[in-house]
């Protein structure tokens, strides 16, 4: 007891006032740190959009709202589109485009329309009769069905790069085979060609002089 109480009062002694007590306002080790300590209150964060739109809890949804909204995303059923007169899906096989540039018409002029104040419109519509015949077949399906097939073989290969796939390799034989041009030896040759060959390798003194022709 007698040392703890010696301990705590060593400041008030004269000796001990070398040693000088450091306070909260000396900077010094995590002065920032304790500057910046506050209290923050323990409550969650709310965002503006739930301070703007608070729950109704005693609200019940519309259904006939709820109705129009799905009608509208999903849109109208094929059968509401192409079907909703009991016609079969084979009487729209021929487009407009092509009854009108694919010459399927006929040539005689069409019927002459009247006025129908019902339906507030010029009638027969020919968009409302259109030609009942087969599609016009231009290999689109047969183009994508080979390709489709192309693409199963080459599937469980490994893959090519474009270069090669464009310049394939070729056999040995589609190319040219090397050929040999030279002179052949002296005796092979024919006599013209050893008569046209044998003065030039005589010098100047041992080629005999031109014998001038008879006339």
């Amino acid at each position: 007891m007698m040392a703890k109480g010696e301990s705590s009062n060593k400041w008030m002694q004269p000796g001990w006032r070398v040693e000088q007590k450091y306070a909260n306002k000396v900077l010094i080790g995590n002065w920032a740190e304790d500057r910046l300590q506050f209290t923050r209150e323990c409550r969650t964060a709310s965002s503006s959009n739930r301070l703007d739109y608070r729950p109704q809890w005693d609200h019940r949804p519309d259904i006939s709202m709820r109705q129009r909204a799905l009608r509208k995303g999903e849109g109208l059923p094929a059968k509401l589109l192409l079907a909703h007169h009991n016609t079969p899906s084979s009487h729209y096989l021929v487009s407009l485009y092509d009854e009108t540039y694919g010459r399927r018409s006929c040539a005689a002029l069409p019927k002459m329309r009247s006025w129908h104040s019902d339906k507030l419109g010029w009638v027969p519509e020919r968009s409302d009769h259109p030609v009942t015949a087969p599609a016009t077949n231009f290999g689109l399906a047969e183009r994508v069905q080979a390709r489709l097939e192309r693409q199963q073989h080459w599937q469980g290969r490994p893959a090519t790069s474009v270069y090669r796939a464009t310049y394939p390799r070729h056999p040995v034989s589609a190319f040219q085979q090397p050929r040999r041009s030279g002179l052949r030896p002296i005796h092979l040759t024919s006599p013209d060609l050893q008569r046209t060959l044998q003065p030039r390798r005589l010098t100047a003194a041992d080629t005999p002089d031109r014998e001038i022709p008879s006339i």
